[in-house]
């Protein structure tokens, strides 16, 4: 990939967009119904009575709207709904026409020429909605019919329909394996400059990618300007031939086209702004998923877990003057490998954090049997420094003991 990155980029087609800019695109698409489906079931949990029905069917009813929404898409823009977000569409892929020379001689001839057909428009839709529906069903069937056969219940020769499950099964993997393969190798190609169509159904239908221009948004501009003038009131009463006056019904048309003109425009608003916020709100959510960031913001926080336990503080001179500490410091100091609290051979070595080692017993046992008091207990009994990890539960009226950590010797 080195040698992609280092590529002049006033040596590349500034038409053709990278295979990396397709994939980052087809990622994002395949966020949308999982999406989509993981807030319908979160709000179907706490309005069962309003959502029920629309989550039993949310693979048909996806399918519709979503139908709906990338035909008008690839209608005006030739292009899908996150396709135009990263500013890409689908153009007729001529290869005996040098799309260059015409581009800079008659470049509104040459769009006009590079726009998808009905029948193109209408196998792309299939591509991005079909596609992923029948590819849902057909994995859902298959992890359904699977167990009958690793069970030996499915016997060829009973029943049509068992012939057609049993063959199913053997053939439908082999049959993924073989079109992923098919589009793994396109992908390459297409890498490499050798093919201009990415996927198996641009190749076969001769379409390819291409990125968006001044034609199509001139074009989106005029669509525009019909839509909100499609009831203007300019176009009655302006004619000089014109005697009589203006009827009833005629006003109430131009009443009609004065309160729909803002409602157009704030849904042409709404549709510019929503989408795209949706998309950046997808993409944030993605990364959030993927990244460490989110896993350290979702662990508890532990003081001990990731810091390094500080180093023995200085005695105070009452702890010194007493005898039982100066014991124990003195045998702790000794490197007999003994423990201060047991005097005998460490098993089990833990350390707290002082840095002092005892056996894991010894000193589990000596911090949780100590006082309940926060002021006397819950200390080292070498230096007699207060332990952050212990602290006394007031539900259980016990001890709590975190930080003993266990050495492999």
């Amino acid at each position: 990939m080195d040698f992609y990155s280092n590529l002049d980029s006033r040596s590349l087609d500034s038409e053709t967009p990278t295979l990396f800019e397709i994939i980052s695109a087809q990622e994002l698409e395949k966020l949308l119904t999982p999406s989509i489906r993981y807030i319908l079931v979160h709000y179907t949990q706490r309005y069962p009575r309003y959502l029920l029905k629309v989550a039993n069917h949310f693979d048909e009813l996806n399918l519709a709207i979503r139908g709906f929404i990338e035909f008008r898409q690839l209608s005006h823009w030739n292009s899908t709904f996150i396709d135009k977000f990263y500013g890409l569409k689908k153009v007729r892929n001529h290869q005996t026409i040098s799309t260059e020379r015409l581009q800079s001689q008659v470049p509104t001839l040459l769009e006009q020429r590079r726009r998808l057909s009905k029948t193109q428009i209408a196998v792309s839709l299939f591509e991005i909605v079909g596609v992923p529906y029948l590819r849902d069903k057909l994995d859902h069937l298959y992890d359904k019919l699977y167990p009958k056969l690793m069970m030996n219940n499915l016997d060829p020769k009973e029943s049509l329909k068992t012939f057609v499950q049993y063959y199913f099964l053997k053939l439908y993997p082999i049959l993924l394996s073989v079109l992923t393969t098919i589009q793994v190798l396109l992908q390459v190609l297409y890498l490499s400059g050798t093919f201009k169509s990415p996927s198996i159904i641009m190749w076969l239908f001769k379409m390819k990618y291409a990125r968006l221009n001044s034609y199509d948004y001139t074009l989106d501009e005029q669509r525009v300007n019909k839509f909100l003038n499609k009831t203007s009131p300019g176009k009655l009463g302006t004619g000089n031939n014109r005697i009589r006056p203006i009827t009833l019904t005629e006003s109430l048309y131009l009443l009609y086209s004065d309160l729909t003109r803002p409602l157009k425009k704030g849904l042409l608003i709404t549709g510019g702004t929503l989408f795209p916020a949706s998309i950046f709100l997808l993409k944030f959510l993605e990364w959030w998923n993927s990244s460490d960031f989110a896993t350290k913001m979702n662990k508890p926080r532990n003081p001990f877990s990731d810091s390094e336990l500080p180093p023995p503080i200085n005695l105070s001179k009452d702890l010194l003057a007493d005898r039982k500490i100066k014991k124990l410091l003195k045998k702790s100091q000794s490197n007999d490998g003994t423990c201060p609290l047991c005097h005998k051979q460490i098993t089990n070595p833990a350390v707290i954090e002082t840095g002092y080692v005892f056996c894991y017993t010894c000193i589990f046992k000596h911090l949780t049997s100590s006082e309940l008091d926060e002021e006397t207990g819950g200390r080292c009994p070498i230096t007699g420094r207060r332990l952050l990890g212990c602290r006394i539960n007031k539900t259980t009226g016990e001890w709590t003991v975190d930080g003993i950590r266990r050495l492999m010797m």
